[in-house]
């Protein structure tokens, strides 16, 4: 969550998407049980402003909540490896520049950046880049124009 959280206020202090949409960061927990992501799947579709999704934080969770998400029309990044796992951090990953580190353990409380870390802040920025392909396109970004970016 840190990393969601730093990607979308180093976008918003950068000026928002397209200069005009600042973004708010809205998180649900599925305590990593299967129907408790279904169950907060269908809790992001209440409001019409939440446009994508970034999470399912293991395996079963993404699989079990993927559907309901396409299903009401909101575009669905999540990871491909089980974080809760120890996984090595891979010295070949792309660390995201400089100053990343030390914003991560401020806004995480002291904690340094994991697999995990590194892969939601990427993922975060993929969403927020896709929001503002969809702005530039249509004016105001969509779950329609979002989904279409990301090509799902």
């Amino acid at each position: 969550l840190h990393a969601v959280r730093l990607a979308v206020r180093q976008r918003n202090e950068a000026g928002g998407i397209d200069g005009r949409y600042l973004i708010e960061f809205v998180a649900l927990n599925d305590f990593d049980e299967p129907e408790e992501a279904l169950l907060q799947a269908a809790k992001m579709d209440v409001d019409d402003g939440v446009l994508a999704v970034v999470g399912g934080w293991s395996p079963a969770t993404a699989e079990a909540a993927a559907p309901e998400y396409e299903r009401r029309g909101l575009a669905l990044l999540a990871p491909e490896v089980d974080f809760r796992q120890d996984l090595p951090l891979d010295p070949s990953s792309s660390v995201p520049g400089p100053g990343f580190e030390a914003a991560f353990i401020a806004v995480s409380g002291g904690a340094k950046p994991g697999p995990a870390a590194l892969w939601a802040y990427s993922a975060a920025n993929q969403l927020l880049d896709a929001f503002e392909t969809a702005a530039q396109a249509e004016g105001t970004p969509s779950r329609t124009a979002i989904q279409a970016v990301l090509g799902q």
